[in-house]
């Protein structure tokens, strides 16, 4: 046989005996690339960042306690009243006579000379001393509500999809209802998130499904009427590496691709 042909027969013996060897490490190990990096599936990752003003919510504002009106509590508080000032005043000494029972004085008060003429008896008609401008008892008010809304956190889901036009039609009743139902066969998968406002989350680089062509996501916001709660993206499938920007505003979500 001649050289030339000989070499050739070698080299596709060579070449065949590879091309065995790398699928026979395919097949006992699948995590192994096959193809160059342009025909891999696309990868995406997460940045998820929630505003410290967002989804506020009126119903979680908290009222401030009870306080009495115009004073703080004291150890020791009276509230009297009296249809005429001989009612009050055998009211205020019975009071009187009640403490220095219960607590003594511990100083000694002097006694009034015998000889001292004696205060006259308060006349019953002189009035009465509750007016109905000057209330001898202590009232309660409420204060003032926070005039700020309290903001809440924000349920989200990341979806990929195959095609985005049932998401986009879609009401959030029908999807919070059943989401499979109400996509079909164009949702692909689905990842459930919760954000504190003010909070960042950072999601690292996964794979995409081979049939993933969208990424999309829908939040959660209590005025859907006022927020925009859905956002979808086209994605290159393959040897791309999508980096997501994901924020939630008052107004509604920003969906960014940087990669």
């Amino acid at each position: 046989m001649k050289p030339a042909p000989l070499m050739l027969l070698t080299c596709l013996a060579l070449g065949g005996c590879t091309a065995l060897g790398k699928m026979g490490q395919v097949i006992m190990d699948p995590s192994i690339q096959v193809g160059g990096p342009g025909d891999q599936l696309s990868q995406f990752s997460l940045s998820l960042y929630a505003s410290p003003t967002l989804n506020p919510n009126p119903s979680s504002a908290v009222d401030e306690p009870l306080l009495p009106n115009h004073l703080q509590p004291t150890p020791l508080a009276v509230s009297l009243s009296a249809g005429d000032s001989l009612e009050l005043t055998q009211k205020l000494q019975a009071l009187l006579d009640h403490l220095h029972q219960q607590h003594p004085a511990m100083s000694h008060i002097a006694q009034e000379a015998p000889d001292e003429p004696a205060m006259s008896p308060v006349d019953a008609d002189l009035g009465s001393y509750e007016a109905p401008y000057i209330p001898l008892g202590l009232k309660t008010v409420s204060a003032p509500v926070l005039s700020g809304d309290v903001t809440t956190p924000v349920a989200f889901k990341v979806l990929q999809l195959k095609d985005d036009s049932l998401l986009l039609n879609a009401a959030y009743e029908l999807l919070e209802k059943d989401l499979e139902k109400a996509l079909g066969s164009t949702l692909v998968q689905v990842d459930d998130y919760r954000l504190l406002p003010g909070q960042f989350k950072f999601v690292g680089f996964e794979q995409i499904h081979e049939h993933t062509r969208y990424l999309a996501v829908i939040a959660n916001y209590h005025d859907r009427d006022k927020a925009e709660w859905k956002r979808a993206l086209r994605i290159e499938p393959q040897g791309r590496q999508h980096a997501l920007l994901v924020q939630f505003e008052e107004h509604g979500v920003v969906l960014k691709n940087d990669g």
